[in-house]
């Protein structure tokens, strides 16, 4: 420890003029790259704690230190503004030594927008305050997308997007298969659509037996007046009520809303149990597992800040089975941000202690899945190393593709997997601007050039290049490393060379005549393929985005002054481009305005009529 100050005396006195404010501290390597990024109360304190004699000597302190080159900080006003901006950062450069969540994506709920006047039912991953009403979040997208296709054959509410229903003038197709009652055209009262509203929430609420009893009634009632069409249409929603409720048979507790966390670690592989507590029922459970050398407070911490900085719903109570520096922080800023009071407590008896052992259990079971999978991993990626002659395993891999059509609307992808599992926030794609026509191998360069030496300013390079292709594409791909200086830099081409037996992957390396030939059914040549395939269908994707759009265009977009909302005016009034064009300066005046009017006219008239 002593030595790595010692060669860094510019960094020691960096530290003493660090300012005693709040803020967020960034470390970097001698590559600019981030190792570390943590907040504190005192900055000066904080980080000096790091290169003191009565530092607690922890793998992590001394790793950390033997790397670290450089320091930032940036301040902030209060510690709440740390807390948030410490974990923005996290998810943003991904430090090797931080936390990091591989799926940081919130939990499905369901959303009835009562805030509408024809409320919607609707899957959403974001909770807002206000007068709409939230249920969930659950733990499968699945099923709740299952659930709400039957609750919408008995329960037929609108699912059009309110633009949609404001323009229509006669029912729309969902209304003509009975998936709909039509209230844009008011074929239904707004007293008979709030009623199927209420029923739906009460469904929802999980007050099925109550919901159950007031339909039977009302199937009996119609029956008896001989309305028996209206009698089987309850007896429908009799029938969906049971299907929503036959699969939900979990564990109550006399508990309301709670989310509780349990955590468990051997060596540097850590897994938290989250378990999800809704009106006494457990609605899901889901593992998180990584490999960290904090310590396991440090760890809590950090992941519940990630955890809850996300737009999701803020229960009452969250329970722990540890107890954590940043606690009385976290629980102000999240009363805060729920507008009530919500509790972090560590329960020690009754239903609390109960659901907390209930994660322990399962974070038990979980562990040995998810490590016995990580181990499977690093062989495979160590594999790799060998067969590519790799430097280190390549936990971080980046592949890229182009896609075209006749060389028109060339487009890149980048996808990038970590220890064998997408990380879609670092997917990349880009329009091809220096190139015309159809040329591949000029695309994948530039591509290349334009995410390498952003890599390069950021510190953030992948531990392998992969392209799809040849020995053509590898070319192109060394070039672009040679010439922004990273002709280090691992990178690997994989091609399929069909046979007549069999198809086999080629793998061309840098300096290498021959390919190396995997298997297609290897885990490594099945691993590289899949990376390859996502790249794939990310790049055909955007391409057929784009090709979506040009379609589509009005021929109005690059006119100034003319934004989404006159063009939609404009379209409204005359429909077509040709029309628009042979309309008088009065007509459209009244749509645009008389300065926009002429300054219309004027710019199709130098533009040549499209040929039918």
């Amino acid at each position: 420890m002593a030595s790595a100050t010692k060669r860094k005396p510019s960094l020691k006195d960096k530290v003493s003029r660090l300012p005693t404010s709040p803020g967020v501290y960034i470390m970097k390597d001698s590559r600019s790259r981030i190792l570390y990024i943590g907040k504190a109360v005192n900055l000066r304190s904080r980080v000096r704690s790091y290169f003191g004699k009565s530092n607690d000597g922890r793998l992590f302190i001394r790793l950390l230190m033997e790397r670290i080159d450089d320091l930032d900080c940036i301040l902030t006003e209060t510690e709440d503004e740390a807390l948030i901006l410490e974990n923005n950062l996290i998810k943003k450069h991904r430090p090797l030594y931080n936390v990091r969540l591989k799926d940081d994506k919130t939990y499905v709920s369901i959303k009835v927008t009562l805030s509408e006047e024809w409320p919607r039912v609707m899957v959403t991953r974001r909770y807002k305050a206000g007068e709409d009403l939230y249920f969930g979040p659950y733990g499968s997208s699945t099923a709740v997308r299952e659930m709400l296709r039957v609750i919408k054959t008995v329960f037929p509410l609108r699912t059009c997007t309110n633009g949609f229903f404001r323009n229509r003038t006669r029912a729309c197709l969902e209304y003509e298969i009975g998936r709909c009652t039509a209230p844009c055209v008011d074929l239904i009262s707004k007293k008979d659509y709030m009623e199927d509203v209420s029923q739906v929430v009460m469904l929802l609420k999980g007050k099925s037996r109550e919901l159950e009893r007031i339909i039977e009634k009302r199937m009996k009632a119609a029956s008896g007046n001989r309305l028996y069409e209206l009698a089987a249409r309850y007896r429908d929603q009799l029938a969906a009520i049971g299907k929503v409720f036959e699969t939900q048979k979990v564990e109550e507790f006399r508990l309301g809303d709670i989310d509780a966390f349990s955590i468990i670690r051997e060596g540097n592989f850590v897994a938290i149990q989250e378990v999800l507590v809704r009106e006494g029922k457990i609605i899901s459970s889901r593992t998180h597992s990584f490999r960290t050398e904090l310590r396991r407070a440090e760890v809590l911490s950090s992941f519940l800040t990630q955890c809850y900085l996300t737009d999701r719903y803020i229960p009452p109570e969250v329970l722990c089975d540890s107890d954590f520096r940043d606690r009385d922080l976290l629980e102000s800023w999240l009363s805060e941000k729920r507008g009530r009071r919500s509790r972090i407590t560590l329960p020690q008896r009754g239903d609390k202690a109960a659901i907390i052992r209930l994660a322990n259990r399962n974070a038990h079971n979980s562990f040995r899945i998810e490590r016995d999978e990580q181990e499977r991993m690093e062989t495979l990626l160590e594999s790799i190393e060998k067969h590519l002659e790799l430097p280190n395993p390549p936990r971080r891999i980046e592949c890229y593709d182009i896609s075209n059509f006749q060389g028109s609307l060339a487009v890149g992808s980048m996808v990038s997997f970590e220890d064998g599992k997408p990380v879609r926030d670092r997917y990349r794609k880009y329009r091809i601007q220096t190139v015309v026509g159809a040329d591949d191998f000029r695309c994948m360069k530039e591509v290349l050039e334009r995410r390498l030496e952003r890599g390069i300013k950021d510190g953030d390079l992948p531990d392998l290049v992969l392209v799809d292709g040849g020995k053509g594409q590898l070319s192109s791909a060394m070039k672009a490393l040679k010439k922004i200086g990273l002709s280090s830099l691992p990178v690997a081409a994989l091609a399929k060379e069909r046979r007549r037996r069999q198809t086999t992957e080629r793998i061309f390396l840098p300096g290498r005549k021959n390919p190396i030939a995997l298997a297609q059914d290897t885990p490594e040549s099945l691993y590289l393929q899949r990376i390859r395939d996502e790249a794939h269908r990310f790049a055909i994707r955007y391409h057929r985005e784009l090709r979506r759009r040009d379609a589509m265009k009005t021929g109005l977009e690059d006119i100034p002054g003319i934004g989404k909302k006159r063009q939609q005016a404009l379209l409204d009034r005359f429909r077509t481009l040709e029309k628009i064009r042979g309309a008088s300066t009065e007509e459209l005046s009244e749509v645009i305005g008389d300065k926009l009017a002429l300054d219309l006219q004027s710019t199709l008239k130098q533009r040549p009529t499209r040929k039918k």
